[in-house]
């Protein structure tokens, strides 16, 4: 039996998200050839609340803070999601609009 092909280190990272372990290495590999890797200088908006959703988020590197503003139009943070870790799913399942603000990171992947 042939051990499986090495993975490109797109799909060695994308097979490292808990959303994607279930994917073949064919399909991962397939995945990788899809994503768009950009990346975010420390303190820039990835995204703001009420953008229209239409991506996907994996952080590589880095951390993103996922925050609102509260009633006093002060931030509250959410969340800080760390290397492996995903965001903005749910605008793109829903089409819909974004429901918190994303900022700070080095984010490497964008799945548009």
């Amino acid at each position: 039996m042939d051990p499986e092909p090495r993975l490109s280190s797109e799909a060695e990272s994308l097979s490292n998200v808990p959303l994607f372990r279930r994917l073949t290495s064919e399909e991962v590999e397939q995945l990788a050839a899809e994503v768009d890797q950009v990346h975010y200088q420390a303190g820039a908006t990835v995204f703001s609340e009420h953008d229209k959703g239409d991506a996907l988020y994996v952080v590589e590197s880095g951390s993103i803070r996922i925050w609102v503003l509260d009633e006093d139009v002060k931030p509250v943070t959410l969340a800080e999601l760390q290397p492996g870790e995903f965001f903005g799913e749910l605008a793109v399942l829903d089409r819909g609009e974004r429901s918190t603000n994303e900022r700070r990171s080095s984010i490497r992947h964008y799945i548009g």
